[in-house]
């Protein structure tokens, strides 16, 4: 389920994509009430992979949101003697 519209989603990512590089350059960064440090650089980078990651509520009413992945059973017709 979708949590962003287009616009927030987009919000968002510039907010994190700020912090990330003010934060590699040494400076501290605040969003909200957090105030972000070098420390922080893999929380930041985790928190930019996830916002990228989530399907927007556009996306899932026009068919696109998350993707589904289906996974072969080794062995079962092929060649493998699995």
């Amino acid at each position: 389920m979708a949590i962003f519209t287009r616009a927030e989603k987009r919000r968002q990512l510039e907010l994190w994509n700020k912090a990330l590089a003010k934060v590699s350059s040494g400076q501290e960064y605040t969003i909200g009430s957090r105030r972000l440090r070098y420390a922080d650089l893999p929380e930041i980078r985790e928190t930019l992979d996830w916002i990228n990651s989530q399907p927007t509520v556009e996306d899932e009413q026009a068919g696109r949101g998350l993707p589904f992945f289906l996974q072969g059973i080794p062995g079962r017709g092929g060649r493998g003697g699995y």
